[in-house]
């Protein structure tokens, strides 16, 4: 399944970002990309302004309207929103394109099925902020819920560091996700392996590798009857700049789980040229549609969470206290 880029809200610049047409995957720029390149673009909302369902409310065209005169509007950088519960991230950017993501300053969502109705909201939510690159970029995330795929609105709050404001942007709900799905057992890859600082300079782009990420095999992980960490990140390629924090994110906490496997895969195939990157069959294997992803299996190797961009020490350590 190839999945079309992530519904921005400011238009992703097409030409600036590295993509990999082997399908599934398909390299969108997301997360930092999506904030920082924003400048490039027009700030409008996304979507196609039209109704679209026979209980669809005239109101709708609202939530694709190009944001104008205000302070701050909302950036979707999740790649997957899908039916059933969703990690919703979001972006902040003021009127000059660029990041203003702050623990300063608070958001949270009013979100609208506009297949049924622009006017009687559906649900409601506070966002968390978490740090990218602190203190300069950060995010805005929840736990989000949707019944039904299609055109879905949310009406931003934003307030705080001087900025009161309220926007409405649309999104797209998918049927399903292109990467494994919540629950359910994911691929058995044969990723490789190595046992020596040599070995994993083949197979990693990390430049301060820890070695016990690369003992198992992604099928080894899953067969062993430990919780796993799977993180697909490229450290040296990375179109969005957080596959290196991420990484050392994980590494941070791996300290405090012995009994817990990590297993790190390069998703593009090494030695990569920057200008011609092709996924790894692994990456394929679970129909990655960015990168980076941290993917954690229960000790029956069913996946019980999975990040995409960015993961918290916070998010990662609580997870693994489930089990």
């Amino acid at each position: 399944m190839l999945l079309a880029a992530p519904t921005y809200l400011a238009h992703p610049p097409p030409k600036r970002r590295r993509q990999l047409d082997s399908a599934p995957m398909k390299l969108i720029a997301s997360l930092i990309c999506a904030l920082m390149m924003a400048a490039c673009a027009s700030s409008e909302g996304s979507g196609d302004g039209g109704d679209s369902g026979p209980g669809a409310d005239k109101g709708a065209a609202a939530f694709s309207q190009p944001f104008t005169d205000v302070k701050a509007y909302p950036v979707f950088a999740s790649s997957e929103i899908v039916i059933g519960q969703n990690r919703f991230l979001v972006g902040l950017l003021d009127d000059h394109d660029a990041p203003i993501g702050s623990p300063k300053i608070d958001m949270d969502i009013t979100f609208f099925d506009l297949d049924e109705s622009a006017a009687e909201p559906v649900g409601h939510t506070g966002m968390r902020f978490i740090w990218i690159d602190k203190p300069y970029v950060g995010l805005y995330e929840a736990q989000v819920s949707f019944d039904e795929a299609g055109k879905w609105g949310a009406e931003v709050s934003i307030r705080g560091g001087g900025i009161d404001e309220k926007v409405k942007a649309g999104f797209e709900v998918r049927k399903k996700p292109s990467t494994p799905v919540l629950g359910q057992r994911p691929p058995a890859s044969d990723s490789p392996t190595a046992s020596s600082a040599a070995e994993i300079k083949k197979i990693s782009t990390d430049n301060d590798p820890t070695p016990r990420f690369y003992e198992l095999s992604i099928a080894q992980a899953l067969k062993s009857g430990s919780p796993s960490v799977v993180v697909f990140a490229t450290p040296k390629f990375c179109s969005s700049q957080t596959c290196g924090p991420t990484l050392d994110v994980v590494e941070g906490v791996a300290a405090k789980w012995p009994g817990v496997n990590f297993v790190h895969v390069e998703p593009y195939q090494l030695p990569a040229d920057a200008g011609n990157l092709e996924p790894v069959s692994a990456a394929l294997d679970w129909g990655l549609p960015t990168e980076p992803w941290v993917f954690v299996m229960d000790p029956s190797g069913r996946l019980q969470a999975k990040y995409e961009g960015i993961v918290s020490a916070r998010e990662l350590n609580q997870t693994l206290r489930s089990f």
